[in-house]
This record gives structure tokens, sequence and C-alpha cells, in this order.
């Protein structure tokens, strides 16, 4: 969701994605398998987050599209 979010923002000439920032955080510089990305990598990685993305919006879709069969009889 945070990259439709940044996408959206982009679209909307919002942020120019020219500067980048980061916080205050210490981090640690490590280089081990899990924390190495190529190319093939992170195209996997987006292609994980497209699909789940899109599998989460098709079951928003869905559950609106259902029928609610609850009446509401005394409030």
């Amino acid at each position: 969701m945070f990259k439709l979010y940044v996408v959206f923002l982009k679209d909307a000439d919002l942020i120019g994605c020219e500067t980048i920032a980061i916080d205050g955080t210490k981090s640690r510089a490590h280089n081990s398998k899990k924390a190495n990305f190529n190319q093939k990598k992170i195209d996997q990685h987006l292609e994980y987050i497209e699909i789940k993305t899109q599998e989460y919006l098709n079951a928003l879709e869905e559950n609106d599209t259902k029928e609610n069969s609850t009446e509401i009889k005394n409030i």
C-alpha cells in the first residue's frame, strides 16, 4: 500500500523523488545474503508486492460486492 501511495504522490506532482532523506536512526552496515540485493532479487520482490497488493485489493472489492444479509431491526 505504501508503494501505491508513493505512486499517487508522484502522479499528483506532490513529490519529485529527487531527494532522499534519512532520519537520525543509526543503521549497521551488513552484507549478508538476505541483505544483499541485485536486480533479479529486486524484480522478484516487486512482483511479489504487486501480486500481494492486487490480492488484497481484490479481497476488498469482493467484500464490497457481497450483499449484507444482516438486517438491523432495533438500534
